[in-house]
């Protein structure tokens, strides 16, 4: 019942994935009414059932406050749900800060754990780049840096299918000694971590270049880069709105369409569906709250592939042993 447009996108996006893995069975959590409002036929499906779930999360509910207040929303439902493990995964497209609040008490951290992190999959040039945290810790210690690393490479690994993925460090500059206190401490602990293949700094216009598969950085950090990207692409569109105009202009615009198509499908938010809060003790995706129905399938695919190559206990032995 989270995001712009629940519980359509949703929904649909459920039956799509439906289509494309015959293996797997999804839960519906929400308010039934609403979501046989839709007519798409979901309650004939054989694999698709429903829990109600009376409650509605908005995104201007504080997280702490819906937690507290709001146990019959979908998000606690749902993730009371995995905690019982009635269900092996979960996904929303609601309130991230709620979603995190509500697993972090619900599900508990990983043991050794100390602060769960919002990974996010970037579109580079030559394959997915994974950069946490992205805003649910925005004052880390090296510590915290050291085991988001641990958990970036195994759902690297593991979801994203990168044998043996580089884990970078962002940084404002590539040499050992740049940085702030915290980052140089986090270099020597990321240097020592014999479960990673730490390859050094990482400089933010090298994030998408390939330099790494994984990138860490703290909450404050990532959560900017990320709008701060996000609106250089509005930007960038908007541009080719507003200066073509006359006839050699939309003439070129037309020849340029399909490599403009190409580009969109490589770059598009769509095409990677969700992001994983790890750390916490179950498989946890968030959905961006404008989700497509596309997004939608895509990010329940992801949620299957973490939990079939079984990405939380290769975690939780990991971050153990270390």
């Amino acid at each position: 019942m989270g995001g712009d447009f629940m519980p359509e996108n949703p929904v649909k996006g459920a039956l799509e994935a439906l289509k494309l893995r015959d293996d797997i069975h999804i839960v519906l959590v929400g308010q039934q009414a609403a979501i046989d409002a839709l007519d798409c036929g979901w309650s004939k499906h054989p694999r698709m059932s429903f829990v109600e779930a009376d409650d509605v999360i908005t995104m201007d509910d504080a997280p702490v406050d819906a937690y507290r207040k709001k146990k019959a929303s979908s998000i606690h439902v749902g993730l009371q749900l995995l905690k019982d493990k009635a269900v092996d995964g979960f996904i929303s497209a609601g309130n991230t800060g709620a979603v995190m609040t509500a697993a972090t008490f619900i599900l508990g951290r990983i043991k050794t754990i100390e602060r769960p992190a919002i990974g996010t999959i970037l579109p580079g040039n030559t394959g997915p780049v994974l950069m946490l945290d992205m805003g649910s810790t925005v004052d880390c210690k090296p510590t915290h840096l050291n085991q988001f690393a641990v958990m970036g490479h195994f759902f690297a690994q593991d979801v994203l299918d990168i044998p043996n993925p580089r884990v970078g460090l962002l940084n404002i500059g590539e040499e050992v000694e740049k940085g702030d206190q915290v980052t140089q401490e986090a270099h020597e602990l990321l240097a020592a971590n014999a479960t990673i293949r730490f390859v050094g700094n990482v400089e933010g216009k090298y994030v998408l270049n390939g330099h790494a598969d994984v990138v860490v950085c703290d909450g404050f950090v990532g959560n900017n880069l990320l709008k701060f990207g996000e609106g250089i692409v509005q930007v960038f569109f908007d541009f080719f709105k507003q200066e073509i105009k006359g006839f050699r202009a939309t003439l070129g615009a037309l020849l340029m369409a399909p490599v403009l198509r190409k580009l969109k499908a490589r770059y598009h938010q769509d095409n990677y569906g969700s992001a994983p809060l790890l750390g916490v003790n179950g498989v946890v995706f968030i959905s961006h709250g404008s989700s497509s129905e596309l997004a939608m399938c895509n990010g329940i695919l992801n949620v299957a592939h973490a939990i079939e190559t079984d990405m939380i206990d290769e975690i939780t032995e990991a971050v153990g042993s270390a």
